[in-house]
């Protein structure tokens, strides 16, 4: 299956957002869904060339469905859902329709431990792991752990530096049945199984040497925030982030089909798998590739929120353009978007790189300072979110993985979705999100 916010090597993937965002078998009914494209919801007058961009790519890479939402100097100006929420049932996405987000929470979580850092109550230069209870590791785990754990700090999580590279030792969240053998447990997995999967076997590079991304950082992260926060990690969020910023209905995913949230989408394989789940259920039981194969509570702090398009562009707008008191200051917004300290690396001009939660382009004669995006990928979902430095920003969300030709939805539509932005030569007036508190 796909690995959890994505499977390629950090620095190809790195590469191949600067032509992008920088600047098998397929089920049945899928050319039904492509033909019947529906849109819902509504835009401000003069974007039509969005209608248009969706439509022309529903009917080229057959989606099951899709959301939308484009913001412009902290005002929605377009929100709309196109395709199916549930082809079986016939019901269609909404502007409001819940997704799993996938590594999109990577930027969520990032906010909630530089504000930690604003409340005085860790600072990122400090080692992580002992900030951490991790009083679930075996008593002797220290001798024979990697010394270097004790070396990794927060920043380096953020930043994934802190030596860990899944395309060599492999992701936790991606390979259950060899973690389960390894610590010999049952099914289904904790989040403190996967963190002492990961941290009791050797570091792939010394931290600090150079990016590689890597979940399990985030999963530390996660953990630190609880630690240091005293709440569980969902509430913090919720809290300090996003109900600050009037975002009500975001909320953590749930594995299993029965267990979706109200307006939450139906999620589609791509290649239309099931297999053996590891939720603990009768072995016997097969589960469709999105509701079992992996469990998506572990992947809360890493790729584990669902959101609609609109409450992720409402996240943007309030953090780049706030109406009120900001999430953060700009200090720890120039904190939060300063280039990785890697061994011997300088970053220099318009050279992207990957910062505290968000890639990065710096765009200093712009109206932000930088340019900054994510994607994110599980089996049945593909997502971007993408603030530009112009202050467009927007965010398009999809219940399938992938096109027929096999590339990643979200990556086929980043590039397109900067045409309409760049041909916008006057944004118009109004603001939309007052309809969609």
């Amino acid at each position: 299956m796909n690995a959890p916010c994505n499977r390629r090597r950090f620095l190809t993937r790195l590469g191949a957002a600067l032509s992008v965002s920088g600047l098998g078998a397929w089920s049945a009914g899928r050319s039904e869904a492509a033909e019947n494209v529906t849109s819902t919801g509504q835009s401000l007058p003069g974007l039509a060339a969005y209608d248009l961009l969706m439509e022309k790519f529903f009917q080229e890479n057959e989606p099951l469905g899709a959301s939308l939402a484009v913001a412009y100097r902290g005002r929605l100006v377009y929100a709309k859902g196109f395709g199916f929420a549930d082809l079986a049932r016939e019901s269609h996405v909404q502007p409001t329709s819940l997704f799993r987000i996938a590594s999109l929470t990577k930027p969520i979580t990032a906010v909630a431990v530089m504000k930690l850092a604003e409340q005085g109550k860790l600072t990122l230069d400090q080692p992580i792991v002992p900030l951490l209870n991790l009083d679930f590791l075996p008593e002797d785990a220290q001798e024979w752990a990697d010394p270097r754990l004790a070396e990794i700090t927060v920043r380096q999580c953020l930043q994934h530096t802190g030596g860990f590279d899944k395309e060599v030792s492999g992701d936790p969240f991606a390979i259950s049945r060899p973690v389960k053998v390894a610590l010999g447990v049952d099914f289904p997995l904790s989040k403190e199984d996967l963190l002492r999967f990961a941290l009791t076997r050797k570091l792939d590079f010394d931290p600090g040497q150079k990016s590689a991304y890597a979940n399990i950082g985030y999963l530390m992260l996660g953990r630190l925030i609880e630690q240091q926060s005293d709440q569980a990690y969902d509430e913090y969020v919720q809290q300090q982030v996003l109900h600050p910023l009037g975002i009500r209905r975001m909320q953590l995913a749930r594995t299993l089909k029965e267990d979706a949230a109200e307006g939450e989408v139906q999620y589609r394989d791509s290649k239309g798998r099931t297999g053996a789940n590891v939720l603990g259920l009768e072995s016997t039981q097969w589960v469709p590739y999105p509701y079992g194969i992996e469990r998506i509570e572990n992947l809360a702090p890493v790729g584990g929120w669902l959101a609609s398009s609109i409450d992720l562009v409402r996240f943007t707008s309030g953090l780049f353009f706030p109406t009120g008191d900001p999430i953060l200051s700009r200090a720890s917004l120039k904190t939060m978007f300063a280039p990785p300290k890697i061994d011997g690396k300088k970053f220099s001009g318009n050279e992207a790189y990957y910062a505290c939660g968000w890639l990065t382009r710096p765009s200093p004669d712009s109206h932000l300072p930088w340019t900054c995006w994510h994607t994110g990928s599980l089996t049945g979902v593909s997502t971007l979110l993408v603030s530009r430095a112009d202050g467009v920003s927007w965010c398009v969300l999809f219940n399938q993985d992938r096109a027929p030709d096999g590339q990643a939805y979200a990556s086929k539509i980043d590039g397109p979705l900067h045409a309409p932005a760049n041909s916008a030569s006057n944004w118009p007036e109004g603001d939309l999100f007052a309809q969609y508190l």
